[in-house]
């Protein structure tokens, strides 16, 4: 899951940031849910489900925090660009079915390099995974002013994998944030997606 071969492009250059592939491979981190429970506190299918425990997460060099549906594993990524080095962190949680996973890139100028950011993320992650994710649409915006692109993730095959990822770029970072789960549980998957996405504050 943390796989350094996992990439986002940035300026042309492959950087292995955001490497949430191959998130079967990785040991049970803890008990989250990501189905919704209904209003006898069960799940929709009756069968009881543990509450997700939500972690307030700091990315330290840059102050950036995020909620995670559990505690994450880190790990810190250096790439060489050019005549630098870029760092980055990793912050990732496995979930019942899938993964969550949330990363930051010390990268000025990132603001050009968010669709080579989603490209680069999906070329990464299908290189290290048995599944073939592909975006199934994609769209520019900005949050708090800065500028987002979304986009809509799926796998194919028996097993298929829905979920998202956005990519945010402010002057030194690109912060990305990646959902992934079983297409069953597709509008609860959807659900934690926008709750980790509403809990990102960049200073």
């Amino acid at each position: 899951m943390l796989a350094a071969s996992t990439a986002v492009a940035a300026g042309g250059v492959l950087l292995p940031t955001s490497a949430f592939a191959a998130a079967p491979e990785v040991p049970q981190i803890s008990s989250v849910s990501t189905r919704v429970a209904g209003h006898d506190g069960h799940s929709h299918h009756g069968i009881a489900k543990p509450a997700v425990k939500w972690v307030k997460t700091t990315d330290s060099p840059s102050g950036i925090t995020v909620k995670l549906p559990g505690k994450a594993t880190v790990q810190e990524i250096s790439a060489p660009a050019g005549v630098t080095t870029v760092t980055g962190r990793v912050y990732s949680v496995k979930t019942d079915d899938g993964f969550v996973g949330f990363a930051v890139l010390d990268l000025p100028g990132g603001q050009e390099n968010l669709n080579d950011g989603l490209q680069g993320f999906l070329e990464g992650y299908n290189e290290a995974s048995r599944d073939a994710l592909a975006s199934t649409g994609s769209r520019k915006t900005t949050v708090d002013g800065r500028p987002t692109l979304d986009a809509r993730l799926s796998t194919k095959g028996s097993d298929r994998k829905v979920g998202a990822a956005r990519f945010i770029a402010d002057d030194t970072h690109i912060v990305q944030a990646v959902t992934l789960g079983s297409a069953a549980n597709e509008k609860d998957v959807e659900q934690m997606h926008r709750q980790i996405l509403a809990s990102i504050r960049i200073p």
